[in-house]
């Protein structure tokens, strides 16, 4: 079983892998470096990895779950940028923290992903699944969206709105907290709906239970007058004219060193933590 090692882009976080890697065949521990340009195919049989060490930001976090489907395979970040709220494993011993994680001597936490399907005009039907979220946002155009959402069958509301967010517990703190959403524990299972920017002055996020169906009709699909984001990256979608998004199939593991979910959230939301 191998530790696979997953850099981002930059050139001395790169090299810092080749470094951790060399460090790790010291202490008897086998891994791999993927490259940085190869974000589709692990350079390791899936079922041959033990643990999957992310370095980088919360993208390069996101972009190693989806490189390994969402399988349950831990993912023990490191933080090598800026934001780095799920790379927020504190300034240990890398080497001593990967050992520790395959021992089983780290704290497990399962995370809940979203499964979202898209209906194109012509009846296709695309799925996609993520980690922190699913937008559906205004195109190059510029103009304003205009859909209606509801949830387990029952109309919400109708809107005029820059997009819609349709997010995990992992997800509240990214886009969907910009666009005015809860801060929500990760171990909850249900989803999050956000409106963004909405042409009205009484909407709320929804917090919805693990069971429920959210579902968005988008009136007057047309061309290039929409787009739908999952995880950050745009999905190839054409004239959609609904979305319905459930809790995941699937779970990511996260291996965590430290960095106790509210102490980030007092480090990088509110300038802490605060001293007693």
């Amino acid at each position: 079983m191998k530790v696979l090692l997953v850099p981002s882009g930059n050139p001395q976080t790169v090299q810092s892998a080749k470094l951790l890697a060399a460090r790790l065949v010291i202490a008897g521990i086998d891994s791999e470096v993927q490259p940085p340009q190869n974000t589709t195919v692990p350079v390791v049989d899936k079922h041959e990895i033990a643990l999957v060490v992310p370095m980088g930001g919360d993208g390069t976090f996101l972009s190693a779950a989806r490189l390994i489907d969402f399988a349950p395979i831990p993912l023990l970040a490191f933080n090598y940028g800026t934001l780095a709220f799920l790379s927020g494993n504190p300034e240990r011993d890398e080497v001593e923290l990967v050992a520790d994680a395959l021992s089983g001597d780290v704290l497990f936490q399962r995370r809940s992903t979203i499964d979202a399907e898209v209906v194109e005009l012509d009846g296709t039907v695309k799925r996609f699944t993520a980690l922190n979220e699913v937008v559906y946002a205004r195109g190059a155009s510029g103009r304003v969206v205009e859909f209606s959402y509801g949830i387990n069958g029952t109309k919400i509301a109708h809107l005029k709105a820059d997009g819609l967010v349709l997010s995990t517990a992992t997800g509240s703190t990214g886009y969907a907290l910009s666009a005015g959403g809860p801060i929500v524990s990760p171990e909850y299972k249900g989803l999050i709906v956000v409106p963004v920017a909405p042409h009205a002055l009484n909407t709320r996020a929804i917090v919805t239970a693990p069971s429920d169906v959210i579902e968005a009709q988008i009136s007057d699909p047309g061309p290039n007058e929409t787009s739908l984001f999952v995880d950050g990256l745009s999905a190839t979608v054409v004239e959609p004219v609904s979305i319905t998004a459930v809790r995941g199939s699937r779970e990511v593991q996260f291996a965590l060193g430290g960095g106790e979910f509210y102490t980030n959230v007092s480090r990088v939301f509110f300038g802490g933590p605060v001293k007693e």
